[in-house]
């Protein structure tokens, strides 16, 4: 890459500019900014303020001068705070001639990046081209004095600026002197470019835009071991951890620095293992999905296109992807524009169902292309395309829209390498505790340098010491230990097939307060069961029909529920939506597709059939067929038909063959008509739909065992092809619809009337033909299929979708006058009811503008057909689960699609509203020129509904009853409600989000709006979903739980193999205790700094200090031993009401950690003041000049042993068990190394070997074992046991200290602004207003 002095480009293209905009930027707000800084995508989640630098050389030379004074100090600095490098090596200046750019994200965290620049062709986009004249040899900017002349002889240079951010390109604009992101085809380009602009780049395009967009790839680098070892030796601990070694050499401890060296040689190893092991596995699962070649269409200079193979990573927006008929691994995101496919979704979605993609029309061309939007006509990256449907033999195409890491699955993965941090108050208050203890260093900084003036001790050694007291006091460890409870916690989740991909989501899941789930799927079964159907008769809706197999298959309803879905053969197994599938069996009909290998099938309309039984039902006699002297003057296939398999009439099951070739002319004007079997004779059927002809060939007849000839199925064969096909385009225009048909018996029916075909009796088989599907939406709560049966000159449409969508499209004379009772009356019950309907559709649609019609078009004044029934089961596991969740105190709320009726039903079902609780709909009506917004509250299944009536007689309002002792009451809400309320009630939102409980018809993005505003409120919010349509709620929540076979699905942090909600108080109790277990960690470990430091302090006093091997045993032997297993005590399995403390800094952990701290210095004290008393004791001698501390003395052993047990004591009194641990028993390592710690050191204290005192260096009296010394000891240390115990298990957990500091604070007011919310409420006495509406205070 080369690199330029740039800003002598810009001097030709700014020089006319306004002074404003290259001085200053404004904001999105009109704010105007300073004239180095620019804010890209203000309020959004992609916000970044950037901030230009240039070099400057006399910063520069400082830097490089203090740096080499200071052997390397600033350069150390800089590589962790490299924004601080910036500062001191470069000036500020404007974006426009920025080599370096500081960038701050939303979050306030800080990045640098620089500023590349490449020289370009003509040709390359001309947004992005910087274009100005430079004479041969201009540098740095300067022209060197070239004539005005030189601009007209020397040639145009063409360079681009651009900077990259964490894998997103950004650009230098010219034009409006200003960096934006870089987009592919997913922004600013409508569907009819896609459809229209879009056949192939020449070698040259795409050369070019390669050099824009860069290669496509999204890869993990996987940094070699060295790299590694040079970030891990420079992280602040490690250096840090050297510092102290040097410290503790020039001390005379060797041999404890040798032995911390060691140890952290192997921290380090071990460290790098882990990181390069990580590292191999991302780099590994994102190249499992990545796919190595791909065809393309290119152009030629002939203005043709071929296909080409070429490599992925060649790929750049814009060029037109051929997708094999086989499936492929997607390496792009691409939309398509001819065909469909079937694709796998899990990697990004967790959801195995296949999923059915459709190509973009254009009645969607004014329509501004977005992944979002357009998601059901998108290959996203990293899915697999199972299979294709062909136009015809012509490919399947997609446009690329977007490559690289700004796809889906590029955009996943930087969510994982780049994730965005928690504001967890539990790490900023541990970052304030070190400093702290920064603090308390300083103080005994201060008493060391004091001490050691006053011993008249040299400078050195009071150096020395006194800088060992910053490594007593905070340890390099620290940091670590406080992660050790999440480490262990991710451990005992992924055996119980939890995977984390987020380690700090842990910590966070242990103060959930609220959890959101999801419906079908997660609280109810996948599968859904066809209770049966309830079909429109008249005015009236019939009585409900439990076995569909017995309705007449020609009815409209039986044809709905066997065509209205998206349903594919996929290695020979139905698959698609399960709803679908349950529905489409109950009717025990067949589907038929067209083989792959069959090309011939490719080119002609092969719709899906039904048919009735292999003994014909014959729903009319059969009618010979008028004869016609005229010939069949043309055989082409009618827009009006479709072609049909030959199959055998005594065929049950399914099994695809060739279809019929079309026939040739007749060689006579006409069949004679015969009453006889036809044998090896050809009747050629020519009937006239619009402008176009269908041909029939009959064959040899069969007798159906009934009594009765018949001409079999390839008889009626219809074959086709689109009218009027452009010359070269044919085989785009054919379509290869299904075919659905009964599976247990034939059904025949009379043709239509028709002329000018010979008079045979026979009859077509009912087929039904899918011809187009408009698939399901979430936006729009309904799917339809374009269908024409076998024979007829015209289409129709089914629909089904939400009762309440397809009501308002039917014609209001077609709704049965008890619809709504019987609807209300399935809902409440709990069941899943899908309304269904038909349209018939004019002669005039051909196949042709069937393929592009809008689908608003088609889909109004629909006849209401019947109501689709379904039984949707609790899993076993849900009522229990949510008992628990209630029990605990966590709040629980249904986020679902479906019908609220069917939501409050499923809700009373598991546990989430009670028994005798209340439940409000809130109804919002839109405003209108007459009437504001309203928002009603009407009771949803409880007529009895307690309530108070106002004494106003003016405002005849009633309310819910909230005094004590009365029903609760919840709050539902529908997706539409929720639009209007956010729109025309922001102030009311707060209170409808803290009693709401079941959120129906909600879009995926108004399930992750949901979680926003429950998080405004304070609430933690956990989200449980099978990762289809709440991938947004799922990521938006603190805690997202995915139910899917991927082992690592990133639609979450947490994804669970398991398929009910089991796994939701697994994760809550692992975070409860790795919460619980942090704490502690990171209280022993301050403790632990806190009592070296009581000691080391002492012993200064004392003219000494701990040995060597003491203060080995002490680090290594106790404290590194406890700080490792302390966390390996498993979580508690039963949740608790209350939750465990999140705030390091607050008043219960403070009185924890002071009054420990108190009783560590006061056993101390009250130890070496006993010492000080004994009639034996010889006081330690100060050392002259720069010998060494006499460190073998009664002093040093005395503080050794109390000091010793003071660690024990504190890892016992920092273990918690009940309500969030298992008992410090079942910590079988932990019990085990505190039994032996305990055993050594007592021999220490009360068997004082000659062997063991000399290997500790404690001082001993070999003629006097001073037991009673030794067991006054003992017993301060047993009082000083059991006053710590006492006071951390009786007095700092209990909740009458919280109280106590409650009152001490003054403390009234609800700190969470949901309790405030609920508070309001409860106080608000005409809330809710149930029957009178509320009005929005702005008419609108």
């Amino acid at each position: 890459m080369r690199r330029f002095s740039w800003y002598a480009f810009l001097t030709d293209e700014v020089a006319g500019m306004a002074y404003d905009r290259l001085g200053e930027d404004t904001g999105a707000e009109g704010v105007k900014l300073p004239y180095h800084q620019q804010v890209l995508k203000l309020g959004s989640d992609e916000e970044l303020t950037l901030f230009g630098y240039c070099r400057a050389s006399c910063k520069t030379f400082a830097f490089y001068l203090v740096t080499l004074i200071t052997l390397g100090i600033p350069f150390l600095i800089v590589y962790w705070k490299p924004e601080w490098g910036v500062y001191m090596k470069r000036r500020r200046c404007s974006l426009m001639e920025a080599d370096m750019l500081i960038i701050k994200d939303m979050d306030g965290q800080i990045y640098v990046s620089s500023v590349d620049s490449e020289m370009v062709e003509a040709g390359f986009p001309s947004k992005y081209v910087i274009s100005s004249h430079l004479p041969n040899g201009a540098s740095n900017g300067v022209h060197n004095g070239a004539s005005d002349s030189t601009h007209l002889t020397q040639p145009r240079h063409r360079i681009i600026r651009y900077f990259i951010f964490q894998h997103i390109k950004y650009m230098w604009i010219p034009g409006k002197l200003s960096f934006e992101r870089l987009y592919g085809c997913d922004s600013n380009t409508t569907i009819s470019s896609l459809l229209n602009d879009f056949r192939g780049y020449t070698v040259e395009e795409q050369m070019l835009r390669q050099q824009l967009y860069g290669r496509n790839g999204i890869s993990v680098e996987v940094k070699s071991y060295f790299h590694l070892l040079v970030t891990e030796v420079l992280n602040p601990f490690y250096i840090f951890q050297i510092a102290s070694i040097v410290l503790w050499s020039f001390d005379n401890y060797v041999l404890y620095a040798t032995c911390i060296f060691l140890v952290s040689c192997l921290s380090v190893a071990v460290s790098l293992y882990e990181t390069r092991k990580q590292s191999q596995s991302l780099h590994d699962m994102v190249e499992a999905s990545n796919a190595n070649t791909a065809t393309v269409l290119r152009s030629t200079i002939e203005k043709t296109t071929v296909e080409v193979e070429i490599n992925t990573t060649d790929l750049v927006p814009g060029d037109v992807l051929v997708i094999p008929g086989t499936g492929c691994l997607m390496a792009c995101d691409a939309v398509l524009i001819s065909g469909n496919a079937i694709v796998n979704e899990s990697m990004l979605t967790g959801e195995s169902v296949p999923v059915t993609k459709t190509p973009v029309t254009i009645s969607e061309g004014n329509e501004t292309y977005s992944a979002e939007k357009h998601k059901r006509h998108t290959l996203f990256c990293g899915t697999a395309v199972i299979q294709t449907r062909y136009y015809g033999n012509a490919q399947v195409l997609a446009v690329v829209v977007r490559t690289g890491f700004t796809t889906a699955k590029g955009e996943l993965v930087r969510s994982i390498l780049y994730p965005r941090p928690l504001d967890f108050k539990f790490y900023k208050d541990s970052m304030k505790f070190i400093l702290f203890m920064f603090g308390i260093a300083s103080v005994g900084m201060s008493y060391s340098i004091y001490i050691y003036i006053i011993h008249k001790e040299t400078i050195l050694k009071t150096v020395v010491r006194t800088l060992d007291i910053v490594t007593i006091v905070v340890p390099p460890a620290l940091p670590a230990a406080m992660t050790v409870g999440t480490y262990y916690a991710q451990s005992r989740l992924k055996k119980r097939g939890i995977f984390c991909i987020s380690p700090p989501r842990i910590n966070v899941s242990g103060k959930l307060k609220l959890v959101c789930f999801d419906k079908t799927g997660t609280l109810t079964e996948d599968g859904l069961e066809v209770w049966g159907v309830v079909e429109a008769k008249g005015e009236h809706l019939s009585t409900p029909v439990m076995d569909v197999s017995t309705l007449d298959h020609t009815s409209q309803l039986v044809a709905c529920l066997a065509t209205c879905h998206s349903l594919t053969y996929v290695h020979g197994e139905l698959t698609g939506d399960p709803l679908d599938v349950k529905m489409f069996e109950a009717t025990k009909w067949e589907l038929e597709e067209p083989e792959e290998d069959d090309t011939q099938r490719f080119d002609n309309l092969i719709p899906t059939l039904v048919r009735p039984p292999k003994c014909p039902v014959h729903h009319s006699p059969p009618a010979p067929l008028p004869s016609s002297s005229s010939s069949s003057s043309s055989l082409h296939p009618p827009p009006s038909s479709f072609a049909s398999p030959s199959l055998p009439p005594p065929q049950t099951s399914l099994s695809p063959s060739p279809p019929v070739p079309p026939s040739p002319p007749p060689p006579s004007p006409s069949i004679p008509c015969t009453n006889t079997p036809l044998t090896e004779s050809e009747v050629t059927a020519s009937a006239c739909c619009e402008t176009t002809c269908t041909s029939v060939v009959p064959h040899t007849a069969v007798s159906d065992g009934c009594g009765t000839n018949f001409v079999p199925q390839g008889v009626s064969l219809i074959e086709q092809t689109l009218e009027e096909a452009a010359p070269g385009s044919a085989n785009f225009d054919q379509v290869t619809p299904t075919v659905v048909k009964p599976s247990k018996r034939e059904v025949y029916i009379d043709p239509p009337d028709i002329t000018n075909v010979a008079e045979t009796p026979f009859q077509v088989p009912y087929e039904l033909g899918i011809v187009r599907q408009f698939p399901f939406s979430s936006n729009t709560q309904r799917m339809s299929v374009l269908v024409r049966v076998l024979g007829r000159p015209y289409m129709d449409l089914y629909a089904k979708g939400a009762p309440e969508v397809i009501q308002s499209l039917c014609r209001p004379e077609s709704l049965p006058e008890d619809l709504g009772p019987i609807l209300t009356q399935y809902t409440i019950q709990g069941f899943r009811v899908i309304a269904l309907a038909h349209r018939t559709l004019e002669t005039k649609l051909s196949w042709h503008a069937a393929q592009r019609i809008p689908r608003d078009q088609v889909e109004c004044d629909l006849n209401f057909v019947g109501l689709l029934i379904l039984q949707n089961m609790l899993k076993p596991e849900t009522a229990p689960v949510i008992r628990q969740l209630r029990a605990a105190n966590i709040r629980t709320v249904m986020v679902t699609g479906d019908n609220i009726l069917t939501g409050i039903s499923v809700a009373r079902d598991c546990g989430m509203v009670g028994e005798t609780d209340h439940v409000l709909l809130a109804k919002v009506t839109a405003p209108s020129p007459e009437h504001p917004a309203s928002l009603t509250f009407e009771p949803a299944d409880t007529p009895d509904i307690l309530v108070q009536y106002s004494d106003d007689v003016d405002n005849k309002y009633t309310c819910m009853n909230v005094e004590d002792g009365a029903p609760k009451y919840h709050l539902a809400v529908t997706g539409k409600a929720w639009a209007l309320l956010c729109q025309y009630f922001p102030d009311l939102v707060p209170r409808i989000v803290a009693k709401g409980t079941v959120f129906a018809r909600m879009s995926p993005d108004q399930k992750a709006q949901l979680v926003e505003e429950l998080q405004a409120i304070d609430y933690i919010v956990g989200m449980c979903g099978d990762g289809a349509n709440d991938c947004g709620a799922l990521k938006t929540a603190h805690v997202g739980i995915s139910l899917s076979e991927a082992e690592a699905s990133v639609a979450a942090p947490f994804t669970s193999h398991t398929d009910n909600i089991q796994c939701v108080p697994q994760v809550i109790c692992e975070g409860r205790c790795a919460l619980t277990t942090n704490f502690s960690v990171f209280k022993y470990m301050a403790l632990y700094s806190i009592i070296q430091f009581v000691s080391v302090l002492i012993l200064y006093t004392a003219y000494s200090n701990l040995t060597d091997p003491q203060f080995l045993y002490i680090d290594l032997f106790i404290v590194t031993v406890i700080a490792v297993f302390m966390g390996y005590t498993g979580a508690r399995h039963e949740l608790v009401a209350h939750k465990p403390l999140g705030n390091l800094l607050g008043a219960v952990n403070m009185f924890s950690v002071l009054s420990q701290i108190a009783l560590v210095i006061l056993t101390q004290v009250i130890a070496y003041l006993y010492l000080l008393q004994q009639p034996w004791f010889e006081p330690n001698k100060p050392t002259p000049g720069d010998e060494e501390d006499n460190t073998v003395s009664w002093e040093t052993g005395t503080i050794f042993y109390v000091s010793a047990f003071q660690y024990l004591t504190l890892c016992i009194a920092y273990s918690p068990g009940h309500p969030f641990r298992q008992p410090i028993y079942t910590n079988f390592w932990l019990t085990v190394s505190l039994v032996s710690l305990t055993v050594i050191t007592l021999m220490m204290l009360l068997c004082p070997w000659s062997w063991l005192m000399e290997l500790m260096r404690i001082r001993y009296d070999p003629e006097n074992n001073l037991m009673m010394f030794r067991v006054a000891l003992l017993l301060m240390i047993a009082l000083h046991f059991v006053v710590s115990l006492s006071t951390e298990h009786f007095i700092a957990r209990s909740r009458f200290l919280k109280k106590c500091f409650q009152w001490i604070t003054c403390k009234r007011e609800p700190k969470n602004k949901y309790k405030i919310v609920l508070r309001d409420m409860n106080e608000d006495l005409s809330w809710p207003p149930i029957g009178t509406p509320l009005y929005a205070t702005l008419h609108t």
